[in-house]
């Protein structure tokens, strides 16, 4: 369980850096920092990781006081058969915590993941304007062609090959981002 809910976790954070790279992209014209985003990536890493451990202390308290309570009302099937699901639960919260905090301080997993997100922006960002690309395709038969093509051909250099060109890996202008909290 705490596998796949490490695989599970790694896909979200991988997805929060690569909409990092996109809003970076198109509203700062800022251009793909990998140690940037490295930082991003072992900083929500790290918030799961204590987010995993306080559910684990959450459930273990939840568990205490469900044994305290067998003196006073007996315990019935249902009631060692939560005591076993409580403590199952907490382990896995807290191997999950373990194996998030060892992605975040393994470079190479880090590097990999960004790596991963980075694709992905891209991606979504070329099939996003190759979507608009076709949706504004028109033909020069149509009777106002030639009066919207000038319009059309300025979209495509201001907004399209813009937005292409921020998906380059060739540096825009360069700054730091802040870690996110």
């Amino acid at each position: 369980m705490a596998d796949e809910g490490l695989l599970i976790t790694l896909s979200a954070v991988r997805m929060a850096v690569k909409n990092s790279i996109i809003v970076t992209a198109l509203r700062e014209n800022v251009n793909f920092a990998e140690a940037d985003y490295a930082a991003i990536a072992r900083t929500e890493l790290r918030a799961l990781s204590r987010r995993n451990t306080l559910d684990a202390e959450r459930v273990e308290k939840q568990r205490k006081r469900l044994s305290k309570s067998k003196w006073s009302m007996g315990f019935s099937d249902d009631s060692r058969q939560d005591m076993v699901l409580l403590s199952r639960r907490r382990k896995v919260y807290e191997r999950l915590a373990e194996a998030l905090d060892a992605v975040a301080e393994d470079e190479e997993k880090v590097d990999a993941l960004v790596a991963e997100a980075q694709r992905d922006a891209g991606a979504e960002l070329g099939a996003a304007v190759a979507a608009r690309l076709i949706a504004q395709a028109k033909v020069p038969t149509e009777p106002d062609y030639l009066e919207k093509r000038e319009d059309r051909m300025r979209d495509l250099v201001n907004i399209d090959l813009a937005m292409l060109k921020a998906t380059k890996t060739v540096p825009i202008k360069k700054r730091a981002l802040p870690p996110k909290e």
